[in-house]
């Protein structure tokens, strides 16, 4: 028998897509809740892609029941109230304003669900001059001025932007908003009361820039620490120098004493000065390849790493050992999507190993959910209320 997950029994109902909303319920589901995922009938979720199924899909929804409602019908709506008041979380990451009008929003529903925990993920927020606007994540890493920070930390405020192709705000308001709902099932569990929560993408997004917002409320900030890379033989590593055990063990791998004593290069002064000491270590580390830095840096303690591909984790050391992907095997062959980058002692939170087909689940889910009979359930699908 395997052990039992913090979240079983939890039910989750997911109305979210693409990424950041996918992942905060791919979480929960690891974690041993069920989670079924609301999806619109004309090919459900855009990350499904043209085939109605994706890897990139698969990595986001692993372990999840899909069901496929038609939202904009009146009857759809009343299935999605009735799977509501089953559920003890709500998930959405629509425009605000999308599910009310859909009669679907908080206060319209917390009268039927008093205990429901409902978290609204937005690219702004719930409230402000900028709740209607339309965003994604690259929009959200320039307005929180995360690309501004990082333009400047390349040494040249005319720099270009970043153009972007990871999209971090999604997965770290995802994270956020898991966070948050644990917090709220914690007080709902002390206080027996819901919670709404609203999760901004902007301001997720402005938690990474702390010590940037600091110094915007300076008169004279000080200079700001940047790590560089550092160019070796086959291209480049990176070393953290942070502290004078760091220092110490850099000027022994180098056989450099005489940096221990440069004044440029101690620490309060050394970023004045970085380019210089840039300079030293690559004459040094221009001698060797990547590897045989890293492992000459990590003798004497000294943080640093090669810069991985994302094809060189699938035999990565460390990933193999922490077991940090789960194989699939389906009709896109065999492939690796993530685990949660947390484990626990007492069970095993990797996913699953599959990913709902659209509308997989609807008739299982109106049935046992719900209760409702194969008749009613055949008149849905002559509607075209569910797929």
């Amino acid at each position: 028998m395997s052990p039992r997950k913090h979240l079983d029994g939890l039910k989750i109902l997911d109305f979210s897509a693409v990424f950041a909303g996918p992942i905060c319920a791919r979480f929960l589901s690891d974690c041993g809740a069920a989670v079924i995922k609301v999806e619109a009938p004309e090919g459900g979720d855009m990350t499904r892609g043209l085939d109605g199924y994706s890897q990139v899909f698969a990595h986001f929804n692993a372990g999840k029941h899909s069901i496929a409602i038609d939202l904009k019908k009146t009857s759809g709506q009343q299935l999605a109230r009735q799977l509501i008041a089953k559920s003890d979380v709500v998930i959405e990451n629509f425009r605000p304003g999308i599910m009310a009008r859909f009669g679907l929003d908080y206060d319209s529903v917390k009268a039927d669900s008093p205990e429901l925990i409902y978290c609204s993920i937005s690219g702004f927020g719930q409230s402000g001059p900028y709740v209607n606007r339309a965003a994604y994540a690259p929009v959200d890493h320039a307005a929180s001025g995360f690309d501004h920070s990082h333009t400047l930390s390349q040494g040249d405020s005319d720099t270009r932007p970043p153009n972007w192709g990871i999209m971090v705000a999604d997965m770290l308001t995802g994270s956020y908003a898991f966070g948050a709902i644990q917090t709220a099932l914690l007080g709902r569990e002390r206080t027996g009361a819901g919670e709404y929560i609203d999760v901004s993408m902007m301001e997720s997004m402005m938690t990474l820039i702390p010590a940037q917002i600091q110094r915007a409320q300076m008169e004279d900030p000080p200079t700001a620490a940047i790590f560089h890379p550092i160019k070796v033989k086959d291209g480049y590593v990176m070393i953290c120098i942070v502290f004078e055990k760091n220092m110490r063990g850099l000027s022994e791998a180098m056989n450099r004493p005489d940096l221990l004593q440069d004044e440029r290069f101690v620490i309060g002064t050394r970023v004045e000065y970085m380019n210089e000491f840039v300079a030293e270590i690559e004459s040094w580390s221009c001698l060797l390849t990547a590897r045989e830095c890293e492992i000459q840096l990590n003798k004497t303690g000294v943080p640093c790493s090669v810069y991985n591909r994302a094809e060189d984790l699938f035999t990565h050391p460390q990933v193999l050992d922490r077991g940090s992907f789960k194989q699939l095997d389906d009709e896109l062959g065999s492939y690796f999507i993530q685990n949660a980058p947390f484990q626990f002692r007492s069970f095993d939170a990797s996913t699953s190993t599959h990913a709902p087909r659209l509308g997989e689940q609807t008739r299982e889910v109106l049935r046992e959910v719900l209760k409702l009979t194969e008749g009613e359930i055949e008149q849905f699908y002559r509607e075209g209320v569910i797929v």
